[in-house]
């Protein structure tokens, strides 16, 4: 299967099998969750690893499987067909995640009151 990444200004992709992918994939996002300490800032991590490295085949592929892990956990299980992660339409749902259930709320008032 192909998993491609969109960022708007570049996009990589690697072709993988399905078997094993999900727990590599979701392993490689949670080191990473863990290190970086938000899904935020993991997410970001592997696009530094993507512009910083964009030479090296095994950091491209560390960085797409970890963004796979990333989406498998946040947005949805991952299935045996090909992928594209189109950065620029989940990227602002990463930034705002509360902007998207308060634009209808009754609630959006109270939102971020601390």
């Amino acid at each position: 299967m192909r998993i491609s990444v969109d960022s708007g200004s570049f996009k990589v992709a690697i072709e993988t099998e399905y078997e094993g992918l999900v727990a590599e994939a979701t392993d490689i996002f949670q080191t990473t969750l863990k290190q970086a300490k938000s899904n935020d800032k993991a997410v970001l991590r592997f696009l530094q690893i993507i512009l910083e490295h964009r030479e090296s085949d095994d950091a491209i592929g560390y960085a797409v499987l970890g963004l796979a892990g990333w989406y498998n956990d946040v947005i949805g299980p991952i299935a045996d067909k090909d992928i594209e992660l189109n950065l620029p339409k989940i990227l602002p749902h990463i930034i705002n995640p509360a902007g998207d259930l308060t634009a209808t709320s009754t609630n959006e008032v109270n939102t971020f009151k601390h």
